[in-house]
C-alpha cells in the first residue's frame, strides 16, 4: 500500500496564494518587498549616508503592513460570509494595502532604480508647450485659487473608491467585483512603472526654479546649492511653508495637505504615470457604465483634480498623458487577469467551491 504523497511546499505556497482573490495576491506580492524596504530605509539607510536623517513614518508603517497582511491572510483563509464585519475588511482591505504600498514605494524607489527620467519629462512638456506649464501656472497663484485646487486635489481620496463603494452599498456584486479590480489593477500597474521610470515631481525636480510660493508670493529668498538629493525635496516643502495663509484666513486645505506633505519623503520618485489622472479616468468611466448619475457628479472634481496637480507641482503633464493611458489598459486587463486567476484556483486550490 503506498503512502500519502507528501505536499511539496512550492505546492502548499501556491495553494495558500490561490486561496486569494488577484488583487489580494497581487498585494501580498508587493507588501513583502516593500516592507522589507521601509525595514531597510528606517533602520539601515540613515546610518549609511544613503537617504537623509529623517524617514518619516517607518515604524508605523512596518507595523501597519504586518497587521494589514494578517488580515489578509485570515481573510482569504475564512472566506467569510456576506454581510459579516469580516467581509466587509476583506472587500475594503484592498484599497487600503494600495496606499500602504503606495506610501512604502514613494521613497524607497531610489534604492532599487536611480535612472532618474523627470529630467526627459520636464524637456517633453516644455517641447509640447514651449513653457513648462506648472511655472507656467505661477501667474495664477493666490491663496484663494490654493485653498481651492488643494480641496480638489484631495477629493481624489472619495473619487477613486467611490464607484466600488456605490455598488458596494446597491449590493450589486457582480459590478463591485469588476470595478473594484479595475481601480486595483490600475493602481498596481501605476506602482511597477514607478519602479521601471522613476521620476521626482516638478516640487522637487524644480524646486529652484520657482519664483512664487503657492500663496502668489515671492519666494523669501534664493536657497543655497543643494548638496544631498533629498534636499532639494526639503527645499520645496519650504517653500509651500511660505505659502500658508495668515492665521484667520480660510486656509484649512493649504494647511491640511501641507500637514500630509509633511509625512511624504523628502526625495520622491512616484511621479511618473500620474495615478491621480488614471484612476479619476478610470472611476469616470467605471461610473458611466455602472451608475450614471454619479459620472455627473464625480465629473467637476475630476476636471478639478487634474488641473490641481499642475498648479500644486504635483505632476508634469506628460505624467498626466500616461496616466491617461494607463486607464484604459487596467479595464481591459482586469477581466482577463480575473479568468486567468479563476482557471489558476481550479488547479491549485480545487477545494474552493466558489472563486471569489
Amino acid at each position: 500500500m503506498s503512502s500519502p504523497r507528501a505536499v511539496r511546499p512550492g505546492a502548499a505556497l501556491l495553494e495558500v496564494l490561490f486561496r486569494m482573490r488577484p488583487e489580494e495576491a497581487i498585494a501580498a506580492l508587493f507588501l513583502l518587498p516593500t516592507t522589507w524596504l521601509t525595514s531597510w530605509a528606517h533602520y539601515f539607510g540613515p546610518m549609511s549616508g544613503a537617504i537623509g536623517p529623517r524617514f518619516a513614518g517607518g515604524v508605523l508603517r512596518i507595523g501597519v503592513a504586518f497587521l494589514c497582511g494578517g488580515t489578509l491572510l485570515v481573510a482569504a483563509r475564512r472566506r467569510p460570509a456576506p454581510g459579516t464585519p469580516l467581509f466587509m475588511l476583506r472587500e475594503m482591505l484592498p484599497f487600503l494595502l494600495c496606499i500602504l504600498i503606495y506610501t512604502n514605494l514613494h521613497d524607497t524607489i531610489g534604492f532599487v532604480n536611480s535612472n532618474d527620467i523627470h529630467d526627459t519629462l520636464l524637456a517633453l512638456d516644455v517641447w509640447l508647450f514651449g513653457v513648462e506649464p506648472t511655472l507656467w501656472a505661477e501667474q495664477f497663484y493666490s491663496r484663494g485659487r490654493t485653498e481651492a485646487f488643494q480641496l480638489f486635489y484631495m477629493s481624489f481620496t472619495l473619487i477613486a473608491p467611490a464607484v466600488p463603494m456605490a455598488l458596494l452599498l446597491q449590493k450589486r456584486s457582480a459590478d463591485f467585483r469588476r470595478a473594484s479590480l479595475s481601480i486595483i489593477v490600475c493602481f498596481y500597474m501605476g506602482y511597477a512603472l514607478y519602479l521601471i521610470f522613476p521620476s521626482a515631481p516638478p516640487r522637487i525636480a524644480m524646486a529652484q526654479e520657482f519664483k512664487k510660493t503657492l500663496g502668489g508670493d515671492p519666494v523669501p529668498a534664493e536657497p543655497r546649492a543643494l548638496a544631498w538629493p533629498w534636499e532639494a525635496g526639503e527645499a520645496s516643502r519650504a517653500a509651500r511653508g511660505a505659502a500658508a495663509s495668515p492665521a484667520g484666513s480660510l486656509d484649512f486645505a493649504s494647511r491640511a495637505a501641507e500637514n500630509t506633505l509633511a509625512l511624504l519623503p523628502t526625495d520622491s520618485r512616484a511621479a511618473f504615470p500620474s495615478l491621480h489622472a488614471a484612476v479619476s479616468l478610470l472611476s469616470l468611466g467605471l461610473a458611466w457604465r455602472f451608475t450614471r448619475p454619479l459620472f455627473f457628479l464625480l465629473t467637476p472634481a475630476v476636471l478639478g483634480l487634474w488641473a490641481s496637480t499642475i498648479y500644486l507641482r504635483h505632476h508634469f503633464v506628460v505624467d498626466l498623458f500616461a496616466g491617461f493611458a494607463l486607464a484604459p489598459a487596467a479595464y481591459l486587463l482586469s477581466p482577463r487577469l480575473e479568468s486567468w486567476w479563476a482557471a489558476r484556483q481550479k488547479i491549485f486550490a480545487p477545494q474552493i467551491d466558489e472563486p471569489f
